[in-house]
């Protein structure tokens, strides 16, 4: 039995050649390569925005437990574990008391929620005030978040000793992401190097692999 040509030509695929597959793929690379970065930035903005909004409500919670204790208890964020309640958490106080649903977590950084130390974890801490300055130096794990220039004006004291102070401390934080952080908190943009020991958001010197530990101001009484 004969195929007619017509037959033939209805059923033929014409295949690509080698010259346009290797264009194609030319065309992908090219693609990618230039909204790559678009796509990390707009995920890293978007991981920004998150935290500020969980900081936000973080702040709202401490305010009602503000208005209800009057007081803030001594959680200086060292504790071994969530448990360990003279050195740990204050966001485990705001659970206790009904203020918030879960212990803080923010979209930067690197989130753990096992019984790791809490001065390697994201967590809120309310300490004294320590300084009567009205600079603070770069903040470390050791003495960050105890003192906030809030109206970034030297002349003016707005924290004394004495006074407690809630931090939210986030490490393991990308440089770029707490610059961004810090232009949304505090209004400046600062340079992409260094530390930032001025305002409601600090952040420690970045380490070999440009991380930084953030401390956030969210209430003093």
């Amino acid at each position: 039995m004969q195929t007619s040509e017509s037959g033939l030509a209805g059923t033929r695929r014409d295949a690509f050649t080698l010259i346009e597959i290797i264009g194609v793929v030319a065309l992908i690379a090219v693609l990618a390569a230039v909204l790559a970065p678009r796509v990390t930035s707009v995920m890293g903005r978007g991981k920004v925005n998150a935290t500020a909004q969980a900081l936000a409500g973080l702040k709202t919670a401490t305010l009602d437990y503000l208005s209800v204790k009057t007081s803030l208890p001594y959680r200086f964020g060292v504790g071994e574990n969530n448990a360990d309640q003279k050195d740990g958490r204050f966001d485990a106080d705001l659970v206790a008391g009904g203020f918030t649903e879960k212990l803080f977590c923010c979209s930067l950084g690197e989130q753990r929620f096992d019984d790791s130390a809490l001065t390697d974890r994201t967590h809120v801490r309310s300490v004294p005030v320590s300084s009567a300055s009205k600079t603070v130096s770069v903040p470390d794990v050791g003495e960050g978040g105890t003192f906030y220039d809030l109206d970034r004006n030297p002349s003016n004291l707005e924290m004394v000793p004495g006074q407690m102070v809630v931090t939210a401390f986030i490490p393991r934080v990308r440089l770029s992401e707490a610059i961004a952080l810090n232009q949304l908190i505090d209004g400046e943009v600062n340079p992409a190097k260094g530390g930032d020991a001025v305002g409601r958001c600090l952040y420690s010197e970045p380490d070999v692999g440009n991380l930084v530990t953030l401390y956030v101001y969210i209430a003093h009484l």
